[in-house]
């Protein structure tokens, strides 16, 4: 009896700590449902903010992509209007007259810009006595000689420079034949003793001045200035102002006669004016006197005219 007594509970204690363990196992399973549930149920919450965030950046995107366009008014045929003033530019860089022209253009545009249509202090296709007409010439105050400014587009190797030591050599010499034209063409007896060469690039000037300042050089020597859209203005007052400078020089000596004789018209003027004043104090004195006897002359008539009567 106690022996089944034992195995009966042996029994119920292994049944217990069997439950006890089926128990923990379905709680931490059911743990295990309930995070994988949790973590579905956030991911399906996120895409779906994902998607909706998508959905409202793409919508924004499109709505400013189609305000921009309407802002702009860019459509199927101003793109095609826009392409056929590119292969028209294109046109003009490949063309050497065209080229040329597009320069004089600009350079045109600028002095009109700066000076108006005036003649008195510029003007264009400019003809000197040797018989070359350059494309503008700037008039020298109290001279009757000019600046000479020619354009000059050395746009041909430009392009092919980068990385390219055959088109840097061949553009070197295409600037250097422009330079040395310009001072044989446009520097004369009707000139001033510096030209202007007039480069309608930016990108070309600047490039000149920082990777081929020999040739900035080399014009100086041949007294021809490089000038730029954004340096001729600046460029040409200058040797202007310098040039009047050297001409007041030139006649320094004269200046300085006619300023003596000016001293010396000064200091008689100044002698004369203090003769007048001194005149005119004697006179001022005399007439007080006069006053003073026509005074007595009076009182001495009416006295005597009293006495009498």
């Amino acid at each position: 009896m106690t022996n089944i007594l034992i195995v009966v509970g042996f029994g119920i204690v292994i049944v217990l700590l069997l439950m006890n363990l089926l128990k923990k196992d379905h709680t931490r399973e059911l743990s295990r449902i309930e995070k994988g549930i949790e973590d579905n149920t956030r991911t399906l919450l996120e895409d779906k903010a994902n998607k909706e965030a998508y959905e409202k950046s793409f919508a924004m995107i499109l709505s400013e992509t189609m305000k921009t366009r309407e802002y702009l008014g860019v459509s199927d045929a101003k793109l095609s209007r826009i392409a056929t003033s590119v292969n028209a530019m294109n046109n003009i860089m490949v063309n050497n007259k065209k080229r040329g022209n597009f320069g004089e253009y600009t350079l045109y545009h600028l002095l009109s810009l700066y000076f108006g249509e005036s003649e008195s202090i510029y003007e264009t296709q400019y003809h000197l006595s040797n018989g070359r007409i350059v494309d503008a010439a700037l008039h020298i105050p109290g001279s009757d000689r000019i600046l000479a400014i020619d354009s000059k587009f050395p746009v041909d190797h430009f392009a092919q420079i980068d990385n390219n030591q055959d088109a840097k050599k061949a553009f070197r010499q295409d600037v250097k034949k422009h330079i040395h034209d310009i001072a044989s063409k446009y520097i004369n007896e009707d000139t001033v003793e510096e030209a202007l060469m007039f480069i309608p690039s930016e990108a070309i000037y600047l490039y000149i001045c920082q990777e081929e300042s020999s040739l900035i050089d080399e014009a100086h020597k041949a007294h021809v200035l490089i000038t730029s859209p954004s340096t001729l203005m600046g460029v040409a007052f200058t040797l202007i102002n310098i040039t009047k400078d050297f001409k007041r020089s030139q006649n320094l000596e004269r200046v300085e006669k006619e300023i003596l004789a000016l001293k010396e018209n000064s200091v008689r003027m100044c002698d004369r004016y203090e003769k007048v004043e001194n005149t005119l104090q004697t006179l001022q004195r005399q007439y007080r006197e006069l006053g003073i006897s026509v005074h007595k002359i009076d009182d001495r008539i009416g006295q005597i005219y009293d006495g009498e009567a």
